[in-house]
């Protein structure tokens, strides 16, 4: 098999494992959202994406993930926006430029509207979510290639998110009301339909910069949905940054064919960049690969 071949995999599956490793589920409460700490208008992430090839990580891709205030049927609502593109080396072989837009509340995160927009190569696919929570109910609309537009309406379910806005409410999360091993529950809308996942919580690990400086992460690994990139189970590491920033700093991941990696590459807007790791970091970040 051609290196570009998995190399244009990974990279095709980076933006969605980057957002589903975020996927936590709401507290035992039964309140999605007590109060958001952990960002606010104006950050951006960026990550790089690698592909492990043998012994070799073969970089493959990028991902950038923003937040701003806007408008969603005349009410304030947040704007998470997040891209996914393969580098330009490997335009030529493979063009990829995947769009994420989600709309939710301001104070609770609820998911009003999310739209994902893909284009792989020759391959172009359109899906559309409304969550309409008078009657609990999602309406989505569908289209792939060139076939006509699909309809359908789903049963919506307490506290199920998207996965771009599920990315932030979990940075708002209280871990310590968890210990190492707990299996935390999680519903999320992937592909028209509401699964009932859950995510392993690994306690806090170090993690290293290329300077040789250390700081703290909360470890966990959520349960994956069987499909064409992941086989399913609990084949995916991520790297919570343990300060009132709550970054997704690394993730690790078996595909299908061998595994991927994103890492934290730059950063600016942070909500709490005072008393931070970040704080000197001048929006860069060199985690050791």
């Amino acid at each position: 098999m051609p290196i570009s071949s998995p190399v244009i995999k990974c990279t095709k599956t980076l933006l969605a494992f980057l957002l589903l490793s975020c996927a936590f589920s709401r507290p035992a409460s039964g309140q999605c959202l007590e109060k958001n700490f952990a960002f606010d208008t104006g950050e951006k992430l960026t990550y790089r994406g690698y592909y492990n090839w043998g012994f070799i990580w073969v970089a493959a891709g990028e991902v950038k993930l923003s937040v701003e205030k806007s408008k969603y049927k005349e009410k304030d609502a947040y704007k998470f926006y997040g891209t996914g593109k393969n580098l330009k080396a490997f335009d030529w072989f493979f063009h990829l430029r995947d769009t994420l837009t989600a709309y939710t509340e301001i104070k609770s995160l609820t998911p009003l509207y999310f739209d994902r927009r893909t284009h792989e190569a020759k391959y172009h696919a359109h899906h559309e979510y409304w969550f309409n929570y008078s009657d609990s109910t999602i309406l989505s609309k569908i289209q792939k290639r060139e076939k006509p537009e699909k309809l359908d309406t789903l049963a919506n379910k307490p506290c199920t998110f998207d996965i771009l806005s599920v990315a932030y409410y979990v940075r708002n999360l209280d871990f310590s009301q968890y210990k190492k091993g707990d299996k935390i529950p999680l519903s999320m809308l992937v592909d028209n339909e509401i699964h009932s996942l859950y995510i392993r919580y690994k306690g806090v690990e170090i993690i290293k910069t290329k300077s040789g400086e250390q700081f703290e992460c909360l470890k966990f690994s959520p349960l994956l949905v069987e499909g064409t990139m992941f086989k399913g189970g609990e084949d995916m590491t991520v790297w919570l940054s343990n300060d009132d920033n709550r970054i997704p700093i690394q993730v690790e991941a078996k595909v299908l064919v061998g595994s991927v990696k994103g890492i934290l590459d730059s950063y600016e807007g942070l909500r709490n960049s005072k008393n931070s790791f970040f704080k000197k970091r001048n929006g860069k970040l060199d985690i050791e690969e």
